[in-house]
């Protein structure tokens, strides 16, 4: 029914209008505002980061057409117990179109990028959800934590 496979820059435009539509959803963006520099400057982030590896996505495809996508990008903290090499996952933009949802496209995107995280030296794999989304990463061993704090400027 889907095709899964890890993005490239083919991919770029798909991966910004999903990238969009999933903060217009969680509230990012409000209404109808104007997107040009958030796309602009997610067309420059993504096109730098790709093909370095230091961002990672995987697409779901129905007839050569996307219609879900997750990303994941590593951190090197400091070791700490459990964790020596300090490496860290975060997972990111999982985004079904809402048509294709409720047909296993989500979690197995995220299974494929599990799979990815196990084999290397990472030791914890995180992400943020939205209340829809939380049922799917319980399912597959996330589990919550307290939130976390932040300073905007």
């Amino acid at each position: 029914m889907f095709n899964l496979r890890q993005a490239n820059l083919q991919d770029l435009e798909a991966l910004i209008q999903l990238r969009l539509e999933l903060l217009r959803e969680t509230g990012d963006i409000k209404g109808d505002s104007d997107t040009t520099n958030l796309a602009e400057a997610t067309r420059k982030y993504l096109g730098e980061k790709i093909p370095t590896g230091e961002f990672l996505a995987w697409v779901a495809e129905v007839d050569s057409q996307i219609v879900a996508t997750s990303g994941l990008v590593f951190f090197q903290r400091p070791p700490y117990n459990g964790n020596f090499s300090g490496l860290e996952g975060y997972i990111m933009n999982v985004y079904t179109i809402p048509m294709w949802r409720g047909h296993g496209i989500a979690t197995a995107l995220l299974k494929e990028i599990i799979s990815f995280v196990r084999a290397t030296e990472a030791k914890r794999l995180w992400l943020h959800t939205t209340e829809d989304g939380k049922h799917i990463y319980e399912k597959l061993g996330f589990v919550s934590t307290a939130k976390e704090m932040e300073i905007v400027w």
